[in-house]
């Protein structure tokens, strides 16, 4: 089965140790962005780490992308249309139409755009995958 992770599973399995879970898989390049957005976060919102802290586990998390396939995202009316009608952000309508181009099944720990993408593909939530 080909997954494409997006970047709350990817962050949650990291954070857990799991990355063998993702590893041998898909994303987006767009993962890369959302994953620094969500360690900035932790580092200047919510103070969950310094940023020493933040920069080490940014860099261990990005390194591990490496061994992940990528998934160009293409399409970006399908994409913007997929995003109006089901009121998302064109960043979560990315993920959805990467899958259907790539017909792989979604694996993320966002539950509304699990529910929303699984009206257009097969999905499931990071708990529910194996390594390879």
């Amino acid at each position: 089965m080909s997954l494409l992770f997006d970047s709350s599973a990817i962050l949650n399995l990291s954070h857990e140790g799991k990355t063998e879970t993702f590893i041998d898989h898909a994303t987006t390049p767009l993962a890369q962005y959302e994953i620094g957005n969500a360690v900035w976060k932790k580092v200047n919102l919510t103070h969950e780490l310094t940023e020493g802290a933040g920069k080490q586990y940014l860099t261990k998390v990005l390194d591990t992308l490496q061994y992940m396939g990528e998934v160009k995202i293409e399409n970006a009316e399908a994409i913007l249309e997929i995003a109006h009608k089901e009121r998302l952000s064109y960043y979560d309508a990315s993920y959805i139409q990467a899958a259907i181009a790539s017909t792989s099944t979604l694996v993320t720990d966002d539950i509304r755009l699990r529910r929303v993408a699984a009206k257009y593909i097969e999905t499931t939530d990071s708990q529910h995958t194996q390594p390879q």
